[in-house]
């Protein structure tokens, strides 16, 4: 590399320090907007967020079941994210994906040693899935799915359209669609690349998901009866397009890519 770039580990740090920032600013924040301790809050938010930095390292790897774990991975850092802000033990609870399926699971440590295993349907990923599904020129990659903890759906013989541009791949309430790597020979990533950096989306929209939404969603639902039914059952991903929308309004269509989700990915994906 030409003698002024920048050393990977510089790189590693800032995305360290990001992902440290964004879990403590999370944990306490939403610890005060409960009532609670900031300090608390942003300390154990701090050690979700190492962990969720952790995670992103795994996904990037080339081994079969990378996204997998790192999904998994993820998950405890999440999870200790989000008791932060409600102020309950770090272990107690465990938010976590079901695999590629659009189901999210809380497990939580019931008296006695017992655990409880709550289901949820998250309905974001459901809906991208049957639009996968039943859309034409793509097709289910079951192995590939198992192995990225996450649906993933391969384009044959067509490009992929991003609201203002064609692209090789996107991951979109945590389902990832990839485009037909004949029609991008030309580009300098090859496919395991382009999955790698999707995969780095897919725990990015976790976060929000677990985090954000879904006890916003709780809470907003809480106060009707069939809200509650609701808010049981299912995992209402309400802030899933802030970010995007967040990335256009700051960079533009043309400038999304320096946005920060887009240069961690990118990073972590690079040589």
């Amino acid at each position: 590399p030409p003698a002024t770039a920048t050393p990977r580990w510089e790189g590693h740090a800032a995305v360290l320090a990001g992902n440290v920032a964004f879990g403590a600013l999370t944990g306490g924040v939403l610890r005060v907007l409960r009532g609670g301790s900031f300090t608390d809050g942003l300390l154990r938010g701090a050690l979700g967020g190492t962990v969720t930095y952790a995670a992103k390292r795994i996904v990037v790897q080339r081994f079969a079941g990378a996204g997998l774990l790192g999904g998994e991975v993820n998950a405890v850092g999440v999870s200790i994210v989000r008791n932060a802000a409600d102020g309950v033990p770090a272990f107690s609870r465990l938010y976590r994906p079901v695999g590629p399926l659009p189901v999210r699971a809380r497990l939580t440590l019931a008296g006695g040693g017992g655990v409880r295993f709550e289901p949820r349907l998250d309905l974001s990923e459901a809906l991208w899935l049957a639009d996968g599904v039943f859309a034409s020129g793509l097709q289910l990659d079951v192995g590939e799915s198992v192995s990225s903890g996450a649906p993933v759906f391969q384009a044959t013989g067509r490009w992929l359209d991003d609201a203002d541009h064609r692209t090789r791949g996107y991951a979109v309430s945590r389902a990832i669609f990839l485009g037909d790597p004949a029609l991008y020979e030309s580009a300098t990533a090859p496919p395991a690349v382009v999955a790698a950096h999707e995969r780095v989306h897919v725990l990015q929209q976790d976060f929000v998901l677990t985090a954000w939404s879904d006890p916003l969603a709780g809470a907003a639902l809480a106060s009707v009866r069939p809200g509650q039914w609701v808010s049981r059952y299912v995992a209402v991903d309400v802030l899933g397009w802030v970010p995007g929308m967040m990335s256009r309004l700051s960079y533009g269509a043309d400038g999304r890519d320096h946005s920060p989700g887009e240069l961690e990915a990118r990073f972590l994906t690079g040589p």
